[in-house]
């Protein structure tokens, strides 16, 4: 009887072989199928003697269906939310009955068929109802997160409308052409947007609180240059910004070049010589007598410059190779020294504190040009200047503050370059090189005012007070307009933004402006538009007028396009506004057991004892494609089954002949049976 069940056993299985190979033809076609494979083995039967030996040929045993998760092929699809993984790796599913509600969260699936869509409610599901799970965008969609938890991991497409948002923040920032003619207070030009009396202008789109556009229109004006007072202090060389500009860091008022910035002299000097000893600290031996250009002045007076830099001390007496100084110096060996005019001390009389005129006691050695510091020493430097002298009576820039007989020093000016340590050079006059000098350093700026306005209606225009400026600025020459803000530049760089922060690189200070506004939209309705207009970027070099920044953070209401997938599994909104937004990044799965997992139909599998589960954490990867031994994914691409049809087909052969050897098997033991019945009978 063993015979029989020995042939039976064989077609059983050869049947059930069959049974899978017919499957496997039946799936050829299917997205992401894997092909089965019968296993078989020999059964071995012991006796219950222990002694005996193990019964061989005993017929064949099934073993189950081995499934090799080979790649299959990568196909193109026009569906965006196809979705091929190219290497290691499965989609994570969650099952539910129609909604997200109903998910269960344990009920955990995976599966290499990549046919999404959306549902309803937009959850990305494949064709089997089944939920796509993957990381989370944040609130604003602007990144993705690690969260796999809320809302169960489940991928929903965004919203196919996104509301409009209010500009809060405008950027412009303009190169400006130097050589374009200014507009003085003398032609007496006011500023009139209907009439030449502007250099250029330009123009942006701004949003209000329901996406609706407005236009801002921007002018800019270059008016008559003005004088930039640069203080040279302990701390650096200070000088008061823009009337628009804003510090960065509380409880700053001024713009502090670097201290570590240097002063180099370009006026050439009234004689010059080359230290060779000292007899003593106030005595200096000279190598030969103090020239310059062949001439030989006397430099009785006169202030020493060593290396180039203000020693701080004059000559009281020289010879013909030595010089007695002022007070005690010490000059390194070798060292070129540089004589430069003296100064003029004297007394005046004024009649007012706020008299431009002063009659000085000797007007020997002065000229128009000549710094006015207060004191016999001239420690004081008034910022004013010698504008015209007729006689003892002096002409000033302006009030010097002082209405009563005092003393006055008169320093003639030094052409000279102030350099920063990152290089920025800004032509000064001053009267010494000396640091932390207290001295006013004076330098010519080009000044630039700004006018704007929102739909036509001009910023702190008096007769409309439906927009204005938090500036309160008094344009150069007085008109119905006032600008919204005032920016000065030297060399070509906006003084408000040439100092930067080391640590972010920002400016220290800012040339901004809020600008309030009542707008009205399409519909007729109203509201309130409040921005910051940042101006700080804008550069004045000689060259055409262009925009090299004009951005600003107000949408309009945007509508989705269009739905990408990077290699990632990054999936992204992408709206008609340019705005992308995240939806989510697609979760994958490896099990380093594979063939372990168990077909649950529906082209999909569970995790077994032998896989491993997501909770153990044995054996099982969760993460983003192209990470770790994860693939990465296709869109618009689906995986083919990797059933080999031609294999399948010579498979189902041999099996065929198979069975038809297992039915000779039964056969024949059929008929043996039959003739030993026949014989005992």
């Amino acid at each position: 009887m063993s015979n029989i069940a020995t042939a039976l056993s064989g077609l059983q299985n050869v049947s059930l072989a069959i049974d899978t190979v017919s499957n496997n033809i039946a799936n050829a076609n299917t997205v992401g199928y894997k092909t089965g494979e019968y296993v078989f083995a020999t059964q071995f039967l012991n006796g219950s003697n222990s002694s005996d030996q193990p019964a061989t040929g005993q017929g064949s045993q099934s073993l189950g269906v081995r499934r090799p998760m080979t790649q299959g092929a990568i196909t193109n699809s026009a569906n965006p939310l196809d979705l091929a993984i190219s290497g290691k790796g499965m989609f994570r599913l969650l099952q539910g009955s129609g909604s997200a509600e109903s998910v269960d969260p344990s009920a955990v699936y995976y599966s290499r068929n990549g046919q999404f869509g959306v549902d309803k409610n937009g959850y990305i599901v494949n064709e089997n109802g089944m939920f796509l799970t993957g990381f989370q965008p944040s609130l604003d969609g602007s990144q993705i997160t690690d969260d796999l938890i809320k809302n169960n991991g489940l991928l929903r497409m965004p919203d196919s409308n996104l509301p409009g948002n209010a500009t809060s923040s405008s950027t412009l920032s303009a190169m400006l052409d130097s050589t374009s003619t200014a507009f003085t207070k003398t032609a007496n030009v006011a500023f009139d947007p209907t009439q030449s009396t502007y250099n250029n202008k330009t123009t942006q789109t701004v949003f209000d609180s329901q996406g609706n556009s407005h236009t801002l229109e921007v002018y800019y004006r270059r008016v008559t240059d003005e004088t930039l007072s640069i203080t040279s202090g302990s701390t650096g060389y200070t000088y008061t910004p823009s009337d628009a500009a804003s510090a960065n860091t509380g409880g700053t008022a001024l713009v502090t070049l670097n201290k570590d910035s240097i002063l180099r002299v370009n006026t050439a000097p009234k004689a010059s010589a080359l230290f060779s000893s000292a007899t003593d600290s106030t005595h200096i031996v000279l190598t030969a007598t103090p020239s310059n250009a062949g001439a030989t002045p006397s430099v009785a007076g006169m202030k020493i410059f060593i290396n180039g830099v203000d020693s701080g001390v004059t000559v009281s007496a020289h010879t013909t190779t030595s010089i007695t100084t002022s007070a005690a110096i010490t000059v390194p060996t070798g060292a070129a020294l540089t004589f430069y005019d003296k100064d003029n001390a004297t007394t005046f009389t004024q009649a007012s504190a706020t008299a431009t005129t002063i009659v000085v006691a000797a007007a020997d050695g002065l000229a128009v040009g000549d710094k006015v510091f207060l004191g016999a020493s001239g420690t004081t430097d008034t910022g004013s200047t010698i504008t015209g002298i007729s006689g003892t009576t002096i002409t000033l820039s302006a009030a010097i503050g002082i209405g009563s007989a005092t003393a006055v020093t008169f320093k003639h000016p030094l052409a000279m370059t102030l350099i920063t340590p990152d290089g920025t050079e800004v032509a000064v006059k001053g009267a010494s090189n000396k640091k932390a000098s207290t001295e006013l350093l004076t330098t010519t700026v080009s000044q630039l005012e700004v006018y704007a306005s929102i739909d036509g209606t001009f910023y702190n225009y008096p007769t409309d007070g439906s927009a204005s400026s938090n500036r309160t600025i008094t344009p150069e020459v007085t008109g119905g307009y006032k600008p919204v803000a005032t920016m000065n530049f030297m060399g070509g760089q906006n003084i408000d933004a040439m100092v930067k922060d080391s640590m972010s690189g920002d400016p220290m200070f800012k040339t901004t402006t809020t600008l309030t506004s009542r707008v009205t939209n399409q519909a007729g309705g109203s509201s309130d538009l409040i921005f910051e207009l940042d101006l700080s970027g804008t550069q004045m070099h000689a060259g055409a007028f262009q925009m090299t920044k004009s951005t600003q953070n107000g949408e309009a209401v945007a509508r989705l396009t269009n739905v990408t997938v990077d290699n990632a599994g990054r999936i992204v909104g992408v709206y008609g506004t340019g705005k992308q937004q995240f939806i989510g990044q697609v979760a994958m799965v490896n099990f380093d057991n594979e063939e372990g997992l168990i077909p649950v139909g529906k082209n999909a599998f569970a995790a077994s004892n032998m896989t491993g589960t997501e909770q153990d954490g044995t054996g099982v990867t969760v993460g983003r494609a192209g990470t770790g031994v994860l693939g990465e994914i296709r869109s618009q691409a689906l995986e083919s089954s990797n059933v080999d049809l031609a294999n399948e087909l010579v498979r189902l052969m041999i099996l065929q002949r198979s069975y038809s050897a297992n039915s000779q098997s039964l056969k024949a033991v059929d008929q043996t049976l039959r003739d030993t019945l026949q014989m005992v009978g």
